[in-house]
């Protein structure tokens, strides 16, 4: 009878104890989820800076205009907002293989460029930087 008594409320005290353990955990999933949850969405939001960044080089690559003796640096709208493009830059420059004119003012190059550009989100205050290089065939004289 004696060791009966003394029992009393073990089970509530293990019950108790159980219970706390499994809140705590609960809290733990709670929280791990919210930050995983911020994570992907700061993930998904530097992918569609980096998509409006190649957006707009391939808007520069579109056009002809910035592979020259003199490169300038411009701008290109995208749907997240200005991007910057620096002035194209001439890499390397190589006489295109399989041409037998004579003349050196008219044999094609295989110029190598380099493009960079960045946008900076006004939001949050992310910046997305890409280098992009690109081989273009031009006349001999493109790169300086």
């Amino acid at each position: 009878m004696r060791s009966i008594q003394r029992q009393r409320g073990a089970t509530l005290i293990t019950a108790l104890f159980f219970l706390m353990i499994m809140t705590l955990y609960a809290i733990s999933s709670v929280n791990m989820n919210t930050i995983n949850f911020r994570i992907v969405g700061n993930m998904q939001a530097q992918k569609v800076l980096d998509a409006s960044v190649q957006d707009a080089i391939e808007q520069v690559l579109s056009g002809m205009t910035q592979f020259n003796l003199t490169p300038a640096a411009s701008t290109a709208s995208t749907a997240m907002g200005t991007v910057d493009i620096d002035a194209p830059v001439c890499i390397d420059s190589q006489i295109a293989t399989g041409y037998s004119a004579v003349q050196q003012d008219i044999i094609p190059e295989d110029n190598t460029w380099e493009v960079v550009a960045r946008l900076t989100d006004s939001v949050t205050g992310a910046v997305s930087t890409i280098h992009q290089g690109v081989e273009i065939r031009m006349l001999a004289g493109n790169c300086p």
